[in-house]
């Protein structure tokens, strides 16, 4: 497994809400950082995170909070919440993903899930400005911790 970092950020730009994981991610590559927009499906994000030891998610979630709200959770403490981080625009959730990762023993070393509260998920929607906003933190924050 390789030690270099990668972000992935999971959804769909035409998903309203949706798009904020391919919105950092665009923030990020435009700055030179490894980053991959990824849709959610479950085979791509196991093969993906397979081949870097330190990988950061970012995906939009529906937990019931405020939108733009930002919740970061480690894998390794247990489960993401699956009613959170399933059912936005992906066929299996992320939840599913890591948890099936777990089970084959295709975590990577270091995994951070940071969560955008979304609200809207239309088909043609745009990114609220709040979520948005809550994209524009993350890129800065990636960039001046190093993790991206």
């Amino acid at each position: 497994m390789a030690t270099e970092r990668l972000v992935i950020g999971i959804g769909n730009q035409d998903r309203g809400d949706d798009g904020v994981g391919p919105f950092v991610v665009h923030g990020l590559v435009c700055r030179g950082v490894a980053a991959i927009t990824c849709r959610g499906d479950i085979t791509e994000l196991m093969t993906l995170w397979s081949e870097y030891a330190n990988v950061v998610v970012v995906d939009a979630m529906r937990a019931g909070g405020p939108a733009g709200q930002i919740r970061r959770v480690n894998p390794a403490d247990g489960p993401l919440p699956v009613a959170a981080y399933s059912g936005s625009t992906h066929a299996v959730g992320l939840a599913e993903a890591i948890e099936l990762s777990r089970y084959l023993g295709r975590l990577p070393d270091q995994l951070i899930v940071i969560g955008i509260e979304g609200r809207g998920f239309d088909v043609g929607g745009e990114l609220s400005p709040t979520v948005r906003a809550a994209g524009e933190r993350i890129i800065a924050e990636l960039l001046e911790s190093g993790h991206a």
